[in-house]
């Protein structure tokens, strides 16, 4: 039966973070379409938003009050990239500055609005937006994900408010969800939802990393804890996208387990990969090289692998993605690359054409890298950690995260068996697609033709 969907995604609802989340996300949001479910996007809108409204109106090419103008401005605010780490805050003067920023938030207008809301002073009215992207000349693939949606919610602020409410502990956000027969909603997310009574909340549970990773402040852990609080206190049924993360997440919040859940993986296109042939985005030419996506976290391990190729001259190391200070380290070995952030058809072709991609993480959900590398038939080398033993099985070489000498040996290893690596995936795909592919996963999350268990009786 197709179904109205509300999609609440803060990694799809305001400029993007281009992390795990956005992918799960926009794989699911692909798959839910093609099986015809009629979608539509929960976008926070902000003063940049407005700015940039205004900007399309100055040019006097539309009527004034065009939609047109609004739907410009919202691909154009999308469009943008947030690639900022996660809050580490270990000095007092940041967090006083970090204070002090969200206090000045919480006074803005549409943090305001947001509160007043909350409170139930303002009432809920769902501002819609048709999304026509026949106004648009061309959707960069970065954001052919957004054509899939019919119809764009605006909600002035609500990301943002949803942080300042977590950390003082204010009343969420509302939002008027009762149009829409299942809201999925991307934990953590600090969200009241107002519906209809035969209407269903899934939660899509990524990790509690928040709560677990040491490095991280009290801040995020407090901040995480009221958002996801407030998601699962709303779920029907929650999603997951690993055992090992439905299995953490039984460990850590046991009060949660007569929820109905599922474990939905992230999803990827194996269909023959699409490789760019440009040889300055894989290193020098001639040289193996192997690639690493990283964002700027400690648990990402990234320092500990470019001091192994310090053992591995012979190959080059191209980081993909927000190293932050890691790519000013003393004593930078000269076979590593910074490629910085890339958008998603070149990383992919990054990929296709390197000799390994390496995840060195201490701790993840799922690892997302690790799939799109089998789907171009690329070798995978990683942690030794339960998840990716989940996910990639025996195609994988397995190093111990903490020793560069284990890291300098796998890449090794890897370098003078690279067709054994490539056959084995090969002989695997088919059942690779089935398992990762994105043409099932709107019927895994939606649990048609699968039994449901509670996480009580979850193995």
């Amino acid at each position: 039966m197709k179904q109205n969907i509300l999609v609440v995604s803060e990694s799809l609802g305001q400029p993007n973070h281009k992390r795990g989340i956005f992918h799960f996300t926009r794989e699911l949001v692909r798959s839910l379409a093609s099986e015809g479910h009629e979608l539509t996007l929960l976008v926070e809108t902000s003063k940049r938003y407005r700015k940039l409204c205004r900007r399309e109106r100055r040019t006097k090419l539309f009527p004034a009050q065009s939609r047109n103008i609004e739907l410009l401005a919202l691909y154009r605010f999308l469009d943008e990239v947030n690639v900022s780490g996660p809050v580490m805050l270990s000095g007092a003067r940041r967090r006083f500055d970090w204070l002090r920023h969200k206090a000045t938030m919480l006074a803005s207008r549409d943090n305001i609005l947001c509160l007043l809301r909350a409170i139930g002073l303002l009432g809920l009215q769902a501002r819609l937006i048709e999304n026509r992207t026949a106004a648009l000349e061309y959707i960069p693939p970065d954001m052919r994900h957004l054509e899939l949606f019919s119809e764009f919610q605006l909600e002035p602020g609500f990301f943002d408010y949803q942080d300042s409410s977590a950390f003082f502990l204010l009343p969420p956000p509302r939002i008027d969800a009762r149009d829409y027969d299942l809201i999925v909603v991307d934990t953590p997310t600090r969200v009241a939802i107002r519906r209809k009574p035969n209407a269903k909340v899934i939660c899509v549970v990524h990790d509690l990393l928040p709560l677990t990773d040491l490095k991280l402040s009290d801040i995020a852990t407090r901040q995480f804890l009221a958002r996801i609080g407030t998601s699962l206190r709303q779920a029907d049924e929650l999603a997951f996208v690993s055992n090992y993360s439905m299995m953490r997440f039984r460990e850590l919040l046991p009060q949660f387990a007569h929820l109905p859940a599922r474990v939905v993986y992230p999803r990827t296109r194996f269909d023959a990969p699409d490789v760019l042939h440009l040889p300055a985005l894989s290193g020098r030419p001639g040289r193996p090289n192997f690639v690493i996506i990283v964002s700027n976290e400690p648990r990402k391990n990234v320092a500990t692998v470019i001091r192994a190729f310090r053992n591995v001259p012979q190959a080059d190391l191209v980081v993909i993605g927000h190293a932050g200070q890691i790519s000013r380290m003393r004593n930078l070995p000269p076979n590593v690359r910074f490629a910085g952030y890339v958008d998603e058809h070149e990383k992919a072709a990054m990929i296709a054409e390197a000799h390994g991609l390496i995840m060195p993480s201490l701790a993840e959900g799922f690892g997302i890298p690790i799939i799109e590398a089998l789907a171009a038939n690329t070798p995978v080398l990683c942690s030794d950690i339960a998840v990716f033993r989940e996910v990639a099985g025996e195609l994988a070489d397995y190093f111990d995260p903490f020793s560069t000498d284990a890291i300098a040996a796998s890449i090794t290893r890897v370098l003078t068996r690279q067709e054994e690596y490539r056959g084995r995936i090969r002989a695997r795909r088919h059942e690779l697609a089935e398992r990762f592919g994105y043409e099932t996963q709107a019927r895994d999350f939606l649990g048609h033709e699968m039994p449901r268990e509670s996480l009580a009786a979850a193995q």
